[in-house]
């Protein structure tokens, strides 16, 4: 949780885990009891056609968001929430649940200095926390998400689940238990702000437990995205797309079916690509959003070829 969103970032590629990392940590519906719960209602986002998009800039003319009906905004967004909401847009905020930065202005309220774990490499300034801690869920639940719903958003965009059961699988024995505590920490978020929408991105290793509490899941770099290293736009190999088709699969088998929202990268100028990645995720059922990595600057989808 911090000021600032970690994935993705200029210039670095979103996370790809290890195989057993997506997989091995998914558990069965059975065992998750997943196969026991009612039917969950039937979510907005499942709404076919809906619309989104992502920007982490820090000013934009909030017209610029009217035609989505949903954005994620960086809580340093510089314009009143309001503004973009008044507009019929659903404003939810960034919130980092698995790592902090030392400049996020919740960074000095975390009293507990064994919260803190290691730096992020990949990172600048930015550390990995240890999730079971009481003093992380106490930031996390009593200062972090009252400050943002008081800011003007309706919902939460949490990003870096991915890295407790990450921990876990790395250092079983000194991170036992990461997985669960992220698992009952957003369980928790859900039943002390009914009502809100909850997105998550990735987290699939936290999955099938979570289908019922959170509203929908981004699937991001599914199809596309930026290679850091390769310094450009790529598709993604066919086995990796295939593993993470695969972990999604609790979200399509649950009751109903949880939205998968997709979130692929590429270049802006390449009209005719970013169409056939479009029409490639909507194929699977998503509802897709492409952008250029720097995420600071709204990318429309191109018009059909027919209607140019």
């Amino acid at each position: 949780m911090d000021s600032g969103p970690k994935h993705p970032s200029p210039g670095l590629p979103p996370p790809t885990l290890p195989r057993r990392s997506v997989l091995g940590l998914l558990g069965g519906l059975g065992a998750a009891g997943l196969l026991d719960r009612p039917a969950r209602a039937q979510h907005w986002l499942a709404r076919p056609g809906l619309s989104w998009t992502l920007f982490y800039g820090e000013d934009l003319d909030p017209e610029e968001f009217e035609e989505f009906d949903i954005a994620v905004l960086d809580p340093g967004f510089k314009r009143p929430v309001a503004s973009v909401t008044a507009l019929g847009t659903q404003a939810l905020g960034y919130l980092s649940l698995g790592e902090i930065k030392r400049t996020s202005p919740f960074f000095p309220r975390l009293n507990d200095p064994d919260t803190l774990l290691s730096e992020n490499p990949n990172w600048p300034d930015t550390v990995l926390c240890d999730v079971r801690r009481p003093a992380w869920r106490a930031l996390v639940l009593d200062v972090a998400i009252p400050a943002l719903l008081e800011q003007g958003f309706s919902g939460l965009f949490f990003d870096t689940l991915d890295t407790p059961p990450h921990l876990e699988q790395t250092d079983p024995e000194r991170f036992a238990g990461m997985r669960e505590a992220a698992i009952d920490l957003v369980r928790t978020i859900r039943q002390r702000f009914p009502g809100r929408t909850l997105l998550m991105n990735r987290g699939y290793a936290l999955l099938p437990e979570l289908t019922d509490a959170v509203d929908g899941v981004v699937a991001e770099s599914l199809l596309t995205t930026y290679d850091g290293r390769a310094n450009g736009y790529r598709w993604i190999e066919e086995t990796e797309r295939d593993q993470h088709r695969q972990a999604l699969q609790p979200l399509r088998d649950a009751s109903p079916p949880v939205p998968i929202l997709s979130l692929d990268y590429w270049d802006p100028e390449d009209a005719d690509t970013i169409r056939e990645i479009y029409a490639r995720e909507r194929a699977l059922g998503h509802r897709p959003y492409v952008a250029q990595v720097l995420l600071d600057k709204i990318i429309r989808e191109p018009v059909a070829t027919a209607q140019r």
